[in-house]
């Protein structure tokens, strides 16, 4: 038997958990299938499929074997996991919203922006697309950043 260093290692590779996985998910830009899925499980984890498939049947309009098609390349992408329960599988996001949220920003920023955030506010507000409270907002934002 293995020693219990070994055991917790194994468990926390099983969740994604170690930092070389947990590397290998950040910077992921996800389809816009796969937000929906980790958006549910953003919400509420653990689900087994018919938890998902009943969140997703109305809005998007998906069908039991279109969710259990993009959990399956969702779990070969490393996206997330599960965890045999009872009944039926327990499922898992591996990766964090923040991480998801990061890396889509920064690939809309390379792509449209050059990477360049001042270039993006520049562009809102010369389009008054940033409203007094915003502004404010981030004023309050880059204060704290300093």
């Amino acid at each position: 038997m293995g020693s219990e260093s070994e055991k917790e290692e194994r468990i926390e590779k099983k969740r994604g958990g170690t930092a070389s996985e947990s590397k290998e998910t950040a910077g992921v830009i996800l389809q816009q299938s796969e937000w929906i899925i980790c958006e549910k499980l953003w919400e509420k984890a653990p689900r087994t499929i018919m938890q998902l498939y009943h969140a997703l049947k109305e809005e998007p309009g998906w069908s039991k074997s279109t969710v259990n098609t993009l959990l399956g390349r969702m779990l070969e992408k490393g996206l997330i996991y599960y965890e045999e329960g009872e009944k039926a599988r327990q499922y898992y996001p591996r990766l964090k919203r923040e991480d998801a949220a990061l890396a889509e920003t920064e690939s809309l920023l390379k792509k449209l922006y050059k990477g360049s955030v001042g270039m993006m506010m520049s562009t809102l507000l010369q389009k008054n697309a940033l409203s007094t409270e915003e502004i404010r907002e981030l004023y309050e934002i880059l204060e704290r950043g300093r």
